[in-house]
């Protein structure tokens, strides 16, 4: 694929997963702006969502870190390694969803970006539920790297994280 033929795909992905906020939902007159970094961090959720929907296990493992995990709101102290993850979220993959509500705070070779992520029905969000997530990124020369995600339920339901671990706790003392 060419690389304009590769970025029309990426924008076309990112199209599909977030979809602009209902017009109920802004105020009268009001226009939301984006700024640079939000911008560029959808980008790359997206990239990595579309990856992760897309079975492509070499995108994904380009888009972390080595060292990368998920620590789940409900098991925070048993972290889900990279591989696990990779592997887990690939086998079931999330449904598609939208990014919302995404603030990023940029500590130069860190950003730290938080958002919503709903699922999507049909193209529309769903009402309830929703997964709120904290992505860390670090720079990896030009490119940003996933290094860790925390992730936990909105609405406090008890909610699947995709790719968490199930495994036991493990009892550690300090």
């Amino acid at each position: 694929m060419t690389r304009h033929g590769s970025l029309v795909f990426l924008l076309a992905a990112l199209t599909a997963l977030c979809p602009p906020a209902a017009a109920d939902d802004a105020a009268p007159g009001r226009i939301p702006t984006v700024t640079r970094l939000v911008k560029l961090f959808l980008e790359l959720e997206g990239a990595l969502a579309a990856s992760l929907q897309g079975g492509n296990a070499s995108a994904v493992e380009k888009m972390l870190a080595e060292d990368f995990e998920l620590r789940v709101a409900s098991s925070p102290g048993n972290p889900t390694p990279r591989a696990e993850w990779i592997r887990r979220s690939l086998e079931k993959p999330a449904l598609p969803f939208g990014i919302e509500q995404m603030a990023v705070h940029d500590y130069g070779d860190v950003a730290v970006v938080s958002f919503l992520q709903t699922s999507m029905t049909g193209g529309k969000r769903e009402p309830a539920g929703g997964i709120f997530a904290v992505d860390v990124w670090k720079r990896a020369g030009d490119s940003w790297k996933l290094a860790v995600r925390y992730a936990g339920p909105s609405d406090g339901r008890g909610i699947v994280i995709p790719g968490a671990s199930n495994a036991p706790m493990i009892d550690k003392r300090y």
